[in-house]
């Protein structure tokens, strides 16, 4: 019988708790510290198992949705014009893979996009990419925090 992913997550901490972590010499502080910080992302893992494709999916709704306000709120030169039409390509196609490439390319584009508006993009554009970029990622940054919560990792 092949061990689920849960079975399998919960035997590597087992091993990392149980026989990597004892024979550890106390003198190695970093390498214990480690271990224990890989223990708590696999139990971290293994809480969120099943929301994690629902988050993944809320990631990218939120990467498309900066797209499209960054999309229409610029203008500049011909690498302003041509990394804007790189990221409608991308926030155009985003949900037709899986939601963690589409998300990495539609952010790839935000990035190019920054990139380009610095070299070429009007003055007017700069200011509201600030702002577009700042106010949805301290949205983000609220929704990760809570994700993050109940494991103690911050107080909201």
């Amino acid at each position: 019988m092949t061990p689920n992913v849960d079975e399998r997550l919960a035997s590597i901490v087992r091993s990392l708790s149980e026989v990597v972590l004892p024979h550890l010499p106390p003198e190695a502080s970093l390498a214990q510290e480690q271990v224990h910080l890989c223990i708590g992302h696999l139990q971290i893992l293994r809480a969120q198992m099943d929301q994690i494709p629902a988050f993944e999916q809320e990631e990218l709704v939120d990467a498309v949705s900066i797209a499209r306000e960054l999309i229409g709120s610029t203008d500049g030169g011909e690498a302003t014009s041509t990394a804007t039409a790189r990221l409608r390509d991308a926030a155009d196609s985003a949900g037709s893979g899986h939601p963690r490439d589409d998300r990495k390319a539609v952010l790839e584009a935000v990035d190019a996009l920054v990139k380009a508006v610095a070299s070429d993009g009007s003055t007017q554009t700069k200011a509201r990419l600030s702002e577009i970029i700042l106010r949805h990622e301290t949205e983000r940054s609220l929704k990760d925090r809570r994700w993050f919560a109940p494991f103690g990792f911050d107080t909201i």
